[in-house]
């Protein structure tokens, strides 16, 4: 899959405001994602969180957003779950789940370090092939 090099990577927490209109920050997704032109993308296993948490038609009008290609999903590559493993090693410590790793990789295969999550303290922890830090993108 070929990115923008401006490609924002979408966490759970970002995805779950847009579409859960009963989230604190869900006012600040959808303005965010209004006023700044740069594409999405996320990991399948985002799409699995986010779908535990949304309900009926939040639930449908995701996946809908999915379908229509308004958010790619990066596949995962045949070592991506070695890294993914090696990465939960790693940050042992701090209990990441899957798919905080999985972006992690993600961000390693794709040279992308702008992120959209509220989970700021982990973010700010990992490390992208172990020296650069993610940018935490201000959208609420």
């Amino acid at each position: 899959m070929r990115l923008a090099r401006d490609t924002l990577i979408a966490d759970s927490g970002f995805l779950i405001a847009l579409f859960d209109t009963r989230e604190p920050h869900h006012l600040a997704a959808q303005a965010f994602l209004q006023h700044q032109p740069r594409p999405l993308v996320t990991v399948d296993a985002v799409l699995v969180e986010v779908c535990f948490f949304l309900a009926g038609g939040q639930r449908r009008a995701f996946l809908n957003a999915v379908v229509a290609g308004a958010l790619p999903v990066a596949l995962p590559e045949l070592h991506s779950h070695r890294r993914i493993a090696e990465l939960a090693v790693k940050y042992d410590d701090i209990a990441p789940d899957y798919a905080d790793l999985a972006l992690i990789d993600l961000a390693e295969r794709t040279n992308l370090q702008a992120v959209l999550t509220l989970d700021a303290h982990d973010f700010s922890i990992y490390r992208i092939k172990g020296r650069k830090s993610f940018d935490l993108v201000s959208w609420f």
